[in-house]
């Protein structure tokens, strides 16, 4: 994925459901909702990580409820390559930049 002063890779994985390997529990910037799925089916079926060089450690990109992506399809931004940068966006979008290019 193209960014503004970094590039993003990232990697998509397959999760069965409950703990992962390696797992510390819930993510202090995860996003937080009545209708968020388990790990392992919905939109979370899925998990990524991302890096801006191959060479670079991986980040696991946060859990996502519904919501989250339908307000991402609305919003029209360019990534910059900073995570933690905050979308400031109309129709205003919940999240940072991690929240956004996991949605």
């Amino acid at each position: 994925m193209r960014g503004v002063t970094n590039d993003y890779y990232i990697a998509e994985t397959l999760v069965d459901g409950g703990e992962e390997e390696g797992d510390d529990g819930p993510d202090p910037d995860e996003l937080k909702d009545a209708d968020m799925e388990e790990k392992g089916s919905g939109v979370n079926r899925y998990v990524y990580f991302v890096c801006s060089s191959p060479f670079d450690p991986w980040k696991k990109l946060p859990s996502l409820a519904p919501r989250h992506i339908q307000a991402a399809r609305d919003v029209k931004i360019l990534f910059t390559g900073d995570l933690e940068r905050p979308i400031i966006s109309n129709p205003f979008f919940f999240g940072k930049e991690k929240h956004y290019l996991r949605a």
